[in-house]
């Protein structure tokens, strides 16, 4: 599917004015009629990524549910989340730097309801050391054919003291962002499956490669992407289309420059989310240099 990312409505404004203040990152979830999405905030150094946010989508407003503040999980900074919900239990799965190990890692929060969620720290599903890379976060969740799966942003694992001393290990440029794939069954207490999308060799994508989103086309999986051709472009990714036949053996759709926004500056794309319904969920870099939430909703 293709959309026009100028036709999104604003439904999260960034926290304040010029780089480095974001609203977005989002994960969303449809349940029939009601539709909901976790997005964080940030603002510059030092204070970084500082709350998660559910809300359930009214039209072109949301509806604030809950807010955990980077504080609860004993973070620095708290990055993409992702919302599923599965017979009587939602999950809220969350990726945020560790203010001991400064490691990015996912954890999930279990509650009855939508709007059930403790701030507080919750349940390991990823941590980096347990599957041998610097660096896992920004999860998104699908289950297909009775299993869950997480793909999720990471780094490989290099024996260099300066990698975790900012608490951005992908930041650093010692390592590359790539996607890997984890299973389960109970969405809980994952498998490690290993890398599955990587950057290119050489193009506007030779730094970062991180799914964001995939959905069922035809007799396969289309995707979109983050790609960044340097560290320079870390936190302005731009959105590319890949295609796969099993979820895990990818090939790109965009060679030549991003598939979705433009390729530069203002008016940039990262972190889609598309719901199994149609919904789109997506950051975008406005004209000061701030990110804002902005969504398409489909037409039910």
């Amino acid at each position: 599917m293709s959309f026009d990312p100028e036709r999104g409505v604003v439904l999260a404004p960034a926290p304040g004015s010029g780089p480095g203040n974001w609203a977005g990152a989002p994960g969303a979830w449809r349940e029939g009629s009601e539709l909901y999405v976790s997005y964080r905030l940030r603002r510059p150094h030092p204070l970084r990524g500082y709350e998660l946010r559910v809300a359930e989508v009214r039209g072109v407003s949301l509806r604030p549910l809950v807010r955990i503040d980077k504080d609860a999980l004993g973070a620095e900074s708290i990055e993409r989340g992702a919302l599923v919900h599965e017979r009587d239990e939602w999950r809220l799965y969350m990726s945020y730097v560790d203010r001991v190990d400064r490691k990015w890692r996912i954890a999930v929060l279990l509650a009855r309801s939508v709007d059930g969620f403790a701030p507080r720290r919750g349940v390991m599903a990823l941590h980096p050391d347990a599957v041998g890379m610097s660096a896992v976060k920004d999860p998104w969740l699908r289950r297909v054919d009775g299993r869950w799966l997480m793909f999720v942003s990471c780094g490989r694992a290099v024996d260099d003291r300066a990698l975790h001393a900012s608490g951005d290990a992908l930041a650093t440029g010692l390592v590359r962002s790539e996607t890997a794939l984890a299973t389960s069954g109970d969405g809980v207490e994952f498998e490690w499956q290993g890398v599955v999308f990587s950057p290119s060799k050489a193009g506007w994508d030779r730094a970062t490669a991180r799914l964001t989103t995939a959905w069922r086309e035809g007799d396969g999986w289309s995707a979109y992407y983050d790609g960044a051709s340097s560290i320079a472009e870390n936190y302005e990714e731009r959105c590319g289309a890949a295609r796969s036949v099993d979820l895990q053996r990818w090939e790109r759709v965009s060679f030549d420059g991003p598939s979705v926004g433009t390729g530069h500056g203002a008016g940039g794309v990262r972190y889609v989310d598309v719901t199994e319904q149609g919904d789109v969920f997506y950051e975008f870099t406005r004209a000061d240099g701030a990110h804002e939430l902005r969504g398409i909703v489909a037409d039910r």
